[in-house]
C-alpha cells in the first residue's frame, strides 16, 4: 500500500514540474477515450438464443437461392419447348428455427407480466435448447426466363411445373421468353 502512495506521490511531483505533458494529458486521455469507444462497437457481441429466429447469414440465404435456381432451372429445361432457361427465385422471409419455451406469468396490480425462457437440456456437446422445427424460407416469386417463354402452351407447363415443385401459387410464377 505504500508503494502505492509513493508512485502516486511520484507522479503528483512530475506533473507539477512538467506543466507541458499536463496539458497534453487531457486531450490524449479523450483521444484514447473516443478510441475505445470507436473500438468496442467494432468488436461483435454474443447473441443470445432467446430469440424465436435463426439468424441465417445473408451468404447462406443467396447459395442456397442459387442452388434452388439451378435446380428448378434444370428442371423447366427439360421441358418440352423450353429450351435454354435462366431462373431467379426470391424470398419473402428466412428460414425461422423454433425451441421449446416456459411460459410463466404473474398478475400484478396493474400489469399483466409474462415471461418466456427457452428450455435448455445437457447434450452431447453441453447444453443445448430443446430443437422443435425449422420453418422453411418462404418464395415470394420466381422468374423463369427460356427459349420457348412466348409459347403459351410451353409457359402454362412451367407455371404448372415450379408450383408443383416449390408449393407455391400461380400467381407468384412469371414466365418470359429470352431475347435473341
Amino acid at each position: 500500500m505504500d508503494n502505492l502512495k509513493n508512485v502516486f506521490e511520484k507522479i503528483k511531483k512530475y506533473f507539477k514540474k512538467n506543466k507541458k505533458i499536463k496539458a497534453l494529458l487531457i486531450p490524449a486521455a479523450g483521444f484514447i477515450g473516443i478510441v475505445m469507444i470507436l473500438f468496442s462497437e467494432a468488436v461483435p457481441e454474443k447473441e443470445s438464443i432467446n430469440s424465436n429466429e435463426d439468424k441465417t447469414p445473408a451468404s447462406e440465404i443467396s447459395e442456397r437461392e442459387k442452388i434452388l435456381e439451378n435446380r428448378i432451372g434444370e428442371a423447366v429445361s427439360k421441358i418440352k419447348g423450353a429450351g435454354k432457361t435462366h431462373v431467379t427465385i426470391t424470398f419473402e422471409s428466412s428460414e425461422e428455427t423454433f425451441y421449446a419455451k416456459n411460459f410463466s406469468g404473474s398478475t400484478g396490480e396493474k400489469e399483466k407480466e409474462n415471461q418466456e425462457e427457452i428450455v435448455i437440456i445437457d447434450g452431447k456437446n453441453g447444453e443445448e435448447p430443446i430443437y422443435l422445427k425449422t420453418d422453411e424460407a418462404k418464395i415470394r416469386g420466381v422468374l423463369v426466363i427460356c427459349e420457348g417463354g412466348g409459347n403459351p402452351l410451353v409457359k402454362e407447363k412451367i407455371i404448372e411445373g415450379i408450383c408443383a415443385l416449390l408449393d407455391i401459387s400461380s400467381n407468384k410464377v412469371s414466365v418470359a421468353e429470352m431475347a435473341k
